[in-house]
C-alpha cells in the first residue's frame, strides 16, 4: 500500500511537471568484453575501469590507455545530481568551462585550450557550433550515461579542432535500464534545487518488444529562477527554461550486426543579455537555444572474424540560437547544419603468442553550413559560408609480450572554406602520433606520446564582414574584415605519464587506480582577433606561437566501505613570441571526494572540495584572477529493497556559502545550494 501510494505520488508530481511544456530524452549502452575483474558484481566499480571511446578504436579500458583520459560515469552524474556540463567536469585535472555560469554559455578548455580548440562529441558525432561569446554547448546531463575526455592533442583519430582535447558524451540507451528478462518498463524522476528555485522532471520508457530489437524514448523539463549567489544577492537572467528528449532505437540484424538509431532535441527558452558571457544587461534578448540531432550507426563485432571489425556512422545536427532584443524587437538569427560520416575498421592480426597487431583505417566527411541574418540582413561576424573537410588516417598498435604496446598512426586532411563575393580557402594537414607503454610490473605502466594536431580556421574568423561595434566620439564604427588567407593552427605535444592499477593493495578488497603526466604542447600559427579601434577594423589572423605545459594527476581508491579520489592540474602558459603569460590558463587546482559505502542498506554518504590558487600570470592589462575553495557533501540512497525501484539522492553544493568566479568569468558562482532527486522504475 505505501509503495502504490508513493508510486502514485511520484508520477503524478512528474506528470503535472512534465505536461506544462513537450519535450524528449535519450539513453547509451556499454561496450562488452571488459576485464574479469570488473565481471564480480561486488568488485569495486572504478571511472577507469570503463572502455575508452576516444584514445583510439581499439578499444581498452581507460586504466590501460597510453593517453590522459578521465571518465564520468553514470553513477557519478546521479551523485552530483548535475544540472550543467560544469557540474560533471569541474573536479577533473586540466579542464575548465569557459563562459560563466549561464548555462547555454559554457563551453570546455582542456589544457588552456577551448572554444573551437576542442573536439565535441555526442553519441559519436561532432557538435561543431560556437558562437563565441554566446557559447553553443547544449546537452542536458539527465540523459547522459557517461562523459569522457581525452586531453591532449588528438587530430590522428578526431581530426580538425582537437589541439586541447576531445569531450566525448555518451547518451543512455534501452540496455541501460532493461533487466535479463524484462521485456519493457519506464523511470520517472523529479527533484528541487534551491539556490535557484528549480525543479526538474523526467519521464523515460524502455521496451524490449522482440529479442532482437531495443527501443527508449525519454523527455526531460528543467525550469530555475535566476540563482542566488554566495553574497545572498540574485544574478540576473540566470534562469533556465528547458526541455530535451531522445528517442533511441537498436536492431540486431544477424549475428554481429546492429543497426542504431537516434533524435535528440533540445530547446532552452529565456532571456538574456545579448554578450551573455558578459556583466552587461543593457541589450536584453530573448533567446531561443534549439538543437536537434540525428545519429545512425552500423556495427559489425565478430570475436572470431579477426579481419573486420567495423563502424559506420551518419549523422545530422542542426544547431540555433533565435534572439530578439526587447527593446526594439531587432531579430538575430544565427543557425549550423552539419552533415557528417564518418567509418573505421579494425583488423587484428597474431603474429605469434607474444607479438600482436591491430590495424584500423578510418575515414570522415562533413560539411559545415552555417547562416546568420539580423532583420532578414547578412549579419556581421557570422557570414553564411560553407566549409568541407575530408580525412583518412591509418592507426596501428602492436603488442609485444602482453607488456609492450607500440602505437603509431597518421592522418590526412584536405579542408576547403568558401563564402559568397570572398575568396575560397584550401589547405591540407598531415597528424601524425606516436605512443611506447611498458608494464613493467602488473601494476606500473609508464607511458610516452607525441602527437600533432590541427584546427582549420572557422567560417567566422574567415568571411567576417560588417559591423562589429559602434563607435562614438573620435572613435569611428568598426567593421570585421575578412581575411580567407588564414593558415590552420597546428599544436605538437610530447607527453609523458605512468597509469596504476592495483588490487588488493591495504586490503582484500580495495582497489587503486591512478593516472599521473606531464605534458609539453607548442602551438604554432595561433588564430586571434586584431582589434584596430582607431582605424575602426577588426581582423582575424594568425598572431601567436604558444607553449603550454604542465603536470596532472588523478587517483581513485575504493574499498567494500571506503571509496575517494584525488585530482591536481598544475599548467603554465606562455606566448612564445613575446614571453608573456597566455590568456586562458586556469590557476593550480586540487580536488578531494571522500565517501562510505554503507552497503547493508544501499546508502552512500560523502564530501568534495576543490582548491584554486589565484593567478597572477596573466597578460598585461588583463586582471589577476583570484583564488577559492568550495566544498560539497552528498548522499545516494538505492531503496530498492524498501521500495522496489527507487532511488534518492540529495546534496549540498558550495556548503559554506563562499562567493567565487571561476577562471576570467564575470559571473558569480550560485551560492549554497540543497538539491534533491528521486527515481522510480516500474
Amino acid at each position: 500500500m505505501q509503495y502504490s501510494t508513493f508510486k502514485s505520488f511520484l508520477a503524478t508530481g512528474v506528470a503535472a511537471f512534465l505536461t506544462t511544456t513537450p519535450l524528449q530524452a535519450q539513453e547509451a549502452t556499454p561496450p562488452a568484453n571488459i576485464s574479469a575483474e570488473n565481471t564480480d558484481p561486488k568488485a569495486p566499480v572504478f571511472r577507469f575501469d570503463t572502455i575508452s571511446v576516444t584514445a583510439s578504436h581499439d578499444e581498452k579500458l581507460a586504466i590501460d590507455a597510453p593517453a590522459s583520459i578521465s571518465i564520468v560515469t553514470e553513477e557519478e552524474i546521479e551523485r552530483r545530481q548535475a544540472k550543467t556540463v560544469h557540474d560533471l567536469l569541474k573536479d577533473l585535472p586540466g579542464v575548465e568551462l569557459e563562459g560563466g555560469t549561464r548555462n547555454t554559455v559554457m563551453t570546455p578548455s582542456i589544457r588552456g585550450l577551448g572554444g573551437q580548440r576542442v573536439v565535441t562529441r555526442i553519441d559519436g558525432a561532432r557538435h561543431n557550433f560556437n558562437v563565441g561569446h554566446k557559447g553553443g554547448l547544449f546537452i542536458d546531463p539527465a540523459i547522459l550515461k557517461q562523459v569522457e575526455v581525452l586531453r591532449g592533442p588528438s587530430s590522428t583519430i578526431h581530426g580538425t579542432g582537437a589541439l586541447g582535447g576531445v569531450v566525448a558524451f555518451e547518451t543512455k540507451s534501452a540496455d541501460d535500464f532493461l533487466q535479463e528478462g524484462e521485456k519493457y518498463g519506464a523511470q520517472i524522476s523529479t527533484g528541487f534545487s534551491s539556490v535557484d528555485n528549480g525543479v526538474h522532471g523526467n519521464l523515460t520508457g524502455y521496451a524490449r518488444p522482440l529479442e532482437n530489437i531495443d527501443l527508449m524514448a525519454s523527455i526531460t523539463r528543467r525550469k530555475t529562477d535566476d540563482y542566488d549567489a554566495g553574497d545572498g544577492k540574485k544574478r540576473a537572467y540566470t534562469d533556465d527554461n528547458l526541455v530535451s528528449g531522445l528517442i533511441k532505437g537498436g536492431i540486431d540484424i544477424a549475428d554481429f550486426h546492429r543497426l542504431n538509431l537516434s533524435y535528440r532535441v533540445y530547446n532552452d527558452d529565456h532571456n538574456l543579455p545579448a554578450t551573455p558571457d558578459g556583466l552587461s544587461t543593457s541589450s536584453i534578448v530573448e533567446r531561443e537555444s534549439k538543437e536537434n540531432s540525428i545519429v545512425l550507426d552500423y556495427t559489425y563485432e565478430n570475436p572470431e572474424n579477426t579481419w573486420f571489425d567495423s563502424s559506420i556512422k551518419t549523422y545530422y545536427d542542426l544547431t540555433d540560437i533565435d534572439e530578439v532584443r526587447i527593446s526594439d524587437g531587432r531579430h538575430d538569427e544565427r543557425t549550423l547544419e552539419t552533415l557528417g560520416l564518418e567509418a573505421f575498421n579494425t583488423s587484428r592480426f597474431e603474429f605469434h603468442d607474444n607479438a600482436k597487431l591491430a590495424l584500423t583505417l578510418g575515414g570522415e566527411i562533413f560539411r559545415d553550413t552555417q547562416e546568420g541574418e539580423r532583420d532578414g540582413v547578412t549579419i556581421g561576424g557570422y557570414p553564411d559560408a560553407e566549409r568541407n573537410i575530408y580525412g583518412i588516417y591509418i592507426d596501428n598498435t602492436l603488442t609485444l609480450f602482453n607488456d609492450l604496446e607500440l602505437t603509431a598512426g597518421l592522418r590526412y586532411d584536405s579542408y576547403s572554406l568558401e563564402a559568397d563575393g570572398q575568396n575560397d580557402l584550401e589547405e591540407t594537414s598531415t597528424s601524425p602520433r606516436f605512443a611506447a607503454s611498458y608494464r613493467v610490473l602488473p601494476f606500473l605502466q609508464p607511458y610516452v606520446s607525441y602527437a600533432e594536431a590541427f584546427r582549420a580556421p572557422s567560417l567566422s574568423e574567415s568571411y567576417a564582414t560588417g559591423l562589429h561595434f559602434p563607435g562614438g566620439g573620435p572613435i569611428p564604427n568598426n567593421f570585421f574584415i575578412a581575411n580567407p588567407n588564414l593558415k590552420p593552427e597546428t599544436a605538437k605535444t610530447w607527453e609523458f605519464g605512468t597509469n596504476f592499477k592495483h588490487d588488493g593493495l591495504f586490503s582484500e578488497d580495495d582497489a587503486l587506480r591512478a593516472k599521473v603526466s606531464y605534458f609539453r604542447n607548442n602551438v604554432d600559427d595561433f588564430i586571434g582577433l586584431d582589434v584596430d579601434v582607431n582605424a575602426g577594423t577588426t581582423t582575424s589572423s594568425n598572431v601567436t606561437k604558444a607553449r603550454i605545459q604542465g603536470f596532472e594527476a588523478e587517483v581513485h581508491y575504493d574499498t567494500k566501505t571506503i571509496f575517494g579520489s584525488v585530482t591536481a592540474a598544475r599548467i603554465r602558459g606562455k606566448n612564445t613570441d613575446t614571453n608573456e603569460p597566455l590568456s586562458g590558463i586556469a590557476g593550480d587546482k586540487a580536488s578531494l571526494s571522500l565517501g562510505y559505502h554503507f552497503t547493508d542498506i544501499g546508502l552512500d554518504v560523502g564530501g568534495r572540495s576543490i582548491f584554486v590558487r589565484g593567478q597572477n600570470r596573466v597578460p598585461d592589462g588583463e586582471d589577476e584572477i583570484d583564488g577559492y575553495a568550495t566544498f560539497d557533501v552528498f548522499g545516494s540512497w538505492d531503496a530498492n529493497d524498501y521500495v522496489p525501484g527507487l532511488k534518492l539522492n540529495a546534496g549540498i553544493d558550495n556548503i559554506l556559502d563562499t562567493n567565487y568566479r571561476r577562471g576570467a568569468a564575470v559571473l558569480d558562482e550560485p551560492g549554497r545550494n540543497f538539491k534533491v532527486t528521486a527515481s522510480l522504475k516500474f
